[in-house]
């Protein structure tokens, strides 16, 4: 994982008051709301929609 992923949902954890780890848990099960992965991830343009790609692949 990215570091600067791993920051943004370290951040979002903070934020929901849970783990990291639940936060991601919440994500592939699609309990989250959206989280903004645009311009997060400056090496790679196309993460955004790779994610979003992936995680709908896990919850189908």
């Amino acid at each position: 994982m990215p570091a600067s992923l791993a920051v943004r949902l370290t951040r979002e954890a903070k934020r929901r008051h849970k783990s990291f780890s639940a936060v991601v848990t919440d994500l592939i099960e699609g309990k989250a709301g959206p989280l903004p992965y645009a311009g997060i991830i400056e090496d790679d343009p196309d993460l955004s929609r790779r994610v979003d790609e992936v995680l709908s692949r896990l919850t189908d």
